[in-house]
């Protein structure tokens, strides 16, 4: 997933994980960027997701516990100095799922936040630094969510080559089959 070292859109994507993994198992974060994981059944009310992620972001303590509140944490984080920032949301299909505007909302958000740290306008500026959102479901539960309003994010590979034989082309330029 090199796509979350780089500043660009889209700041926030759906990880359909695999049967047989795990969210924190695929998603690694660059050297320098900090890797925050957001529970998502803890976010299925707006009070419970103001709470889980003042708690995995470490929000100080005049954190309002409100949308305007939490868009001023997002795009400040002085107190999480890191090259880039990932936040990854384990069980997404619980998160806000009886309120689709709060949802979202959220999803608004997270994109305002990512696009003012690929400006420069976030974080004392004005440099410009990655900050995307995963929302990581797995392969059975992603169709409870009818609209996830978000495109899906690139696989990593999850099997390197077997040991012995190679991707690459040889050099008559053909792959091995």
């Amino acid at each position: 997933m090199s796509y979350l070292q780089t500043p660009i859109a889209p700041w926030s994507s759906l990880l359909v994980v695999p049967a047989g993994t795990t969210a924190t198992a695929l998603v690694k974060a660059p050297a320098g960027f900090a890797l925050r994981v957001v529970h998502g059944k803890k976010c299925s009310t707006p009070a419970g997701l103001f709470t889980e992620f003042a708690r995995a972001l470490g929000f100080p303590d005049y954190f309002g516990h409100n949308w305007d509140a939490m868009e001023e944490c997002l795009a400040d984080l002085e107190w999480l100095p890191a090259k880039g920032y990932v936040l990854l949301l384990t069980d997404a299909q619980a998160v806000l799922a009886d309120n689709e505007d709060e949802y979202e909302t959220l999803l608004e958000i997270l994109s305002d936040a990512g696009e003012a740290w690929s400006k420069g306008q976030a974080g004392g500026g004005p440099k410009a630094i990655a900050f995307h959102t995963l929302f990581a479901v797995s392969h059975q539960e992603a169709p409870k969510r009818k609209h996830w309003g978000i495109e899906p994010a690139p696989m990593p590979e999850l099997h390197p080559p077997t040991k012995g034989r190679s991707s690459r082309p040889s050099k008559n330029g053909r792959t091995p089959q």
